[in-house]
């Protein structure tokens, strides 16, 4: 899973989104979730979901701009499909 955070696939300076469609990320349970992530400045998006739909999990972050957030967001998913 790639954070829109640095993304340069933007439109203007306004928002970013991921490219390719849904992005597939692996859960610690072996399962996979399927999901698109997006970003404005000062916001980091995004939902999530398990194939079967049993789990999902939609999040929005405001990032402090002092580092990666990519560890938090994929903390929130895993937290948020865990079975």
């Amino acid at each position: 899973m790639k954070s829109a955070t640095g993304n340069t696939n933007c439109v203007g300076q306004a928002a970013c989104y991921s490219i390719g469609g849904l992005l597939r990320y692996p859960l610690p349970s072996g399962e996979y979730a399927w999901g698109k992530t997006g970003s404005r400045p000062g916001w980091d998006n995004g939902f999530f979901a398990t194939r079967d739909l049993r789990h999902r999990v939609v999040y929005s972050l405001n990032p402090t701009g002092t580092g990666n957030d990519l560890p938090y967001i994929k903390a929130i998913v895993n937290a948020g499909l865990a079975d």
